[in-house]
């Protein structure tokens, strides 16, 4: 670090979309040593909590920004230097760093997220509940979602040749799940229909050379949405396999910045729930989102005959600033006629 003294700790900014963080815990308290092995605080973003590194070495001489308080990126919530600085010169550089000097002889400790991690939140009183930063996110995330002129359109499909394909796969050691189908497919069917994964420029559309999947996945405490990128190039097993360590890492609170981002087609699945049908919000930035409900049996008329079939509902909410109702539609056949056909999904 040039060979400075003193270092000033300042929040970092995990992503293009962060703005502030929040103090979770610090590690290290006043007065204690730092290495660049040493996790000095937990910060909390909208999307994780992570533990930070600084690659200097020192003592943590002044803690600036308490746990629970918010600060803005590149504010300073801390400073760190070497034993033998006296306090007036820690105080000097705090006025001066607050009020904008150039500063002489002294640093920025760029931190470092080495992973998320778990925050157990302290017990608050019967009456209220405080809003984490993951909360907080998916409010305006929905807030915005909701302003989109958006439309859903929902089809039935004959699921018996996917869950063939699935229990068959599944029987010889993959470890794929039935979304990863639907993931394929959707993948698959996007490949005909552009517009379904553009987004909406100033006065332009903005088409996207991969198709870049974002797949909902519930928490204790809300929900992110990891991305599947270049879906197009990917096997179904490959899509299996990806899907599922970003899912591990998401639910272990692992999950870095650049695993929630980038997507520019969503997919949401409560089947597991029961859930026959529903339309999710769009995300804003993104043209359309897939809800997927449970597959069931059902009573259908084939040949004349009155038989049972496995059949699951899709729904396809977009937005009508980017694509219309027959252009959703034609999508959505598309992708009925694909999970139909499963079993080309395999190659």
């Amino acid at each position: 670090m040039s060979g400075a003294l003193i270092h000033g700790l300042t929040m970092p900014k995990w992503g293009l979309a962060m703005d502030e963080g929040t103090v979770v815990e610090w590690l290290v308290e006043e007065g204690g040593e730092i290495t660049p092995e040493t996790e000095v605080l937990e910060i909390e973003s909208e999307k994780s909590t992570q533990a930070v590194e600084v690659p200097v070495h020192g003592v943590l001489r002044r803690i600036l920004v308490p746990v629970g308080e918010v600060a803005a990126v590149g504010t300073l919530l801390a400073v760190i230097a070497d034993p033998g600085v006296a306090d007036q010169d820690v105080d000097d550089f705090i006025t001066k760093f607050t009020s904008g000097e150039e500063l002489a002889d002294a640093a920025t400790a760029e931190p470092t997220g080495q992973g998320p991690s778990t925050v157990t939140q302290p017990e608050t009183a019967v009456n209220s509940m405080p809003l984490s930063a993951m909360r907080a996110a998916i409010a305006r995330t929905v807030t915005a979602g909701w302003t989109i002129p958006q439309f859903p359109v929902t089809v039935a499909i004959d699921m018996e040749n996917a869950e063939t394909l699935y229990r068959r796969l599944k029987d010889a050691g993959g470890t794929l799940s039935l979304n990863d189908l639907i993931v394929k497919a959707a993948a698959v069917a996007l490949q005909k229909f552009p517009m379904a994964y553009a987004s909406l420029g100033e006065d332009q559309y903005l088409l996207h050379p991969e198709i870049n999947i974002s797949v909902a996945v519930g928490l204790e405490d809300g929900l992110v949405m990891p991305v599947i990128r270049g879906c197009q190039n990917l096997s179904l097993q490959e899509i299996a396999a990806r899907s599922r360590e970003l899912i591990e890492r998401a639910k272990s609170g692992r999950a870095s910045e650049a695993d929630l981002s980038g997507g520019n087609f969503s997919i949401s699945n409560l089947g597991m729930f029961g859930v026959e049908a529903f339309a999710a919000l769009i995300p804003p930035g993104q043209a359309a989102i897939l809800a997927v409900g449970a597959v069931q049996d059902e009573a259908a008329v084939k040949g004349g005959q009155v038989v049972i079939t496995r059949r699951m509902r899709a729904t396809l909410t977009a937005d009508h600033r980017i694509v219309d109702g027959v252009y959703s539609a034609r999508y959505m056949a598309e992708l009925k006629a694909i999970l139909e056909a499963a079993q080309l999904l395999e190659g």
